[in-house]
């Protein structure tokens, strides 16, 4: 309940409210939206954060550039167009979100939004990348799922505390989205990875550096979760590593059977 007085953070002010009307509005304004399950909707694109990052009211600022990006995309559909002519598939919107978004915004740098490593904790909420203008793989898959929830597209933060099961082999984040197969499929935010390309085809998981038989052993993977409710397992976050207060989903088999025909 947004309105209740007790939620953490001061959530109750106002980023609640304002994060659930904007996600109801995607709702019926793009098309690419009608066929997601209302419940993995509510959590994976009414969410107001990832993991325990700086809260804030990220979410009309990116409303009025995913607007902007695809307006030709929705567009037709608002103005009289019936669904089925209306071509963007989820995919599309993803590649082309991932492509345009990162000099959208005016940083301090005057340059797009780009990766330099090892700024987590130090800077991965959205405010803080727009201030600054860069982030490492956590910021800037955070920055991207944010974009893409706004867009009406559910999407996760995942990835590994530790390689092969060794803290010393480091860790990675990337970003898992809802298809319009109604699969989660993983990629990286631009940026982090070089790509981006409008030709890239986002269900081959191959084309990740990380998607590997030799990345995949002895390695547990997870992606984070808001709701609560029925979450058993703790996101484990490499950069907070006694912090078990962020709930998460195991998706070692996922992975490790996805990867294994790379």
């Amino acid at each position: 309940d947004p309105n209740d007085e007790n939620l953490p953070d001061g959530l109750s002010d106002g980023i609640v409210a304002h994060t659930i009307s904007l996600s109801l509005d995607a709702r019926q304004i793009y098309p690419w939206t009608f066929h997601t399950p209302k419940k993995i909707y509510f959590e994976y694109v009414g969410g107001f954060a990832n993991v325990n990052e700086s809260r804030n009211n990220w979410r009309p600022l990116f409303k009025d550039v995913v607007d902007d990006l695809l307006q030709p995309m929705w567009w037709p559909f608002q103005h009289g167009q019936d669904e089925a002519t209306v071509h963007s598939s989820v995919e599309d919107v993803v590649k082309h979100i991932n492509e345009k978004l990162w000099d959208q915004f005016h940083t301090k740098t005057g340059k797009p939004i780009y990766f330099q490593s090892g700024q987590t904790p130090l800077i991965y909420d959205p405010m803080s990348i727009i201030s600054f203008g860069y982030a490492s793989c956590t910021g800037l898959s955070i920055f991207l799922i944010d974009a893409l929830r706004t867009a009406g597209i559910p999407a996760r933060l995942a990835g590994t505390p530790a390689w092969n099961g060794k803290k010393e082999n480091g860790n990675h984040s990337w970003v898992e989205f809802y298809g319009s197969d109604s699969q989660w499929h993983i990629m990286e935010a631009k940026p982090a990875s070089g790509g981006g390309s409008k030709e890239v085809d986002l269900w081959d998981p191959c084309q990740w550096w990380f998607c590997n038989p030799g990345r995949t052993e002895h390695t547990n993977f997870y992606a984070a979760r808001l709701d609560r409710s029925d979450a058993t397992v703790v996101f484990p976050l490499a950069w907070d590593s006694k912090n078990d207060g962020v709930m998460g989903e195991d998706r070692t088999d996922f992975m490790r059977d996805l990867c294994s025909q790379c």
